[in-house]
């Protein structure tokens, strides 16, 4: 069985300067299609020098951000968000967020219109005019493996007034009808061999190059879990867009199929306070709808992360290959699901273990 090498580097938030190498143990982090992927990890205080460390200096909430490397290549990166000690363990817990978190924590506060302007390029703006707020540039980079321009051009007007969450404006975005993907990748600099983050942005979606395969049993599966929750299912949504009371726009998108199969009502709504055109709302509703309409088939698979297909060769928003054929599925499953969601457990004590979400759904 191969050895993996993880090493978890500490930097300051803004200046992405590397300030310390932290033991952790115990370590577990996500990666999540279109969302915050978190990172938990504990440092043994007993017994180690805690100064020569900086762990105290390194570790604070909000000012730190936390790299993870895997083998001499970069996988996964965030702001650290949280921390606490336990004295009965001697143990300091730390909890972080990847770095799209950041814009959870930042509005827009000036009024900034578009007219006819492709969804990628108000993405990648609104990350712009973020950062060039005095104390907010975080050293995000802009597309360098992504797409610039979708062809889909839309309208939006985000008002001073409202102070819309960042994060918010550019997952509604990719949440319309002919929306994208979208995620804050790190990397070192091939010039500086510094950790580096870009935004990147995919239309329609994230794609791999090639198809992974797995196989259970008798294959590449160690084990794998077949949930199906019904109560996040809609097939009737109401997309709640700008005004008040009676002028409130509204839009409704039904998946009218459902209810020729026998399929009782079941109703939700998405609130878009931003959006003034109701084209747009249409298709903020169609998307929502799309994505609600079945109770999502999902299945977890828990993989070795040496085998073929090894770990980093597929990441979220790629495409897979799930066969599978025992008492759940006696006459098999062999289907094309979509990477939406993975969790890494690195293994100090133990094999790295790695579980992978995938879904037929949209995912976004």
């Amino acid at each position: 069985m191969p050895v993996t090498t993880y090493r978890y580097l500490i930097a300051n938030l803004v200046t992405n300067e590397i300030i310390a190498e932290l033991p952790f143990t115990g370590v577990s982090f996500t990666q999540q299609l279109n969302q915050a992927g978190n990172f938990q990890g504990h440092i043994l205080i007993g017994g180690i020098n805690t100064a020569e460390f900086n762990i105290d200096e390194s570790t604070i909430p909000m000012k730190n951000a936390i790299y993870v490397d895997r083998d001499g290549v970069l996988i996964w990166g965030g702001v650290i968000w949280g921390r606490s000690y336990s004295s009965s363990g001697q143990q300091l817990t730390i909890q972080a967020r990847e770095f799209i978190s950041y814009f959870e924590r930042r509005r827009i506060i000036d009024t900034v219109n578009y007219n006819q302007i492709d969804q990628l390029v108000i993405a990648a703006d609104l990350i712009t005019n973020a950062q060039a707020v005095p104390n907010g540039d975080i050293g995000v980079l802009l597309n360098t493996e992504g797409q610039t321009v979708s062809g889909v051009l839309v309208d939006r007007t985000y008002y001073s007034y409202e102070l819309k969450q960042v994060f918010s404006a550019i997952q509604d975005l990719s949440r319309q009808l002919d929306g994208f993907d979208f995620h804050i990748d790190v990397y070192y600099d091939p010039i500086t061999g510094l950790p580096s983050k870009a935004f990147n942005t995919y239309y329609p979606r994230h794609e791999g190059d090639v198809l992974p395969v797995w196989i259970f049993p008798a294959g590449n599966v160690v084990e794998y879990e077949y949930p199906e929750d019904g109560s996040v299912a809609a097939n009737t949504v109401y997309a709640l867009g700008a005004g008040s009371n009676e002028g409130k726009e509204i839009a409704v998108a039904q998946d009218v199929v459902k209810f020729a199969e026998g399929w009782a009502l079941l109703e939700d709504q998405a609130n878009y306070s931003d959006v003034t055109d109701a084209t747009l709302l249409d298709k903020l509703a169609q998307g929502q709808v799309l994505a609600l309409a079945y109770p999502p088939t999902t299945v977890k698979l828990v993989i070795p992360p040496y085998e073929d297909p090894v770990f980093a060769t597929y990441s979220v928003g790629d495409d897979a290959r799930i066969m599978i054929r025992d008492s759940r599925f006696p006459n098999g499953l062999d289907e094309i699901y979509r990477i939406v969601g993975l969790t890494v457990e690195p293994g100090e004590d133990g094999p790295e273990r790695v579980t992978l979400t995938l879904t037929t759904g949209t995912g976004a």
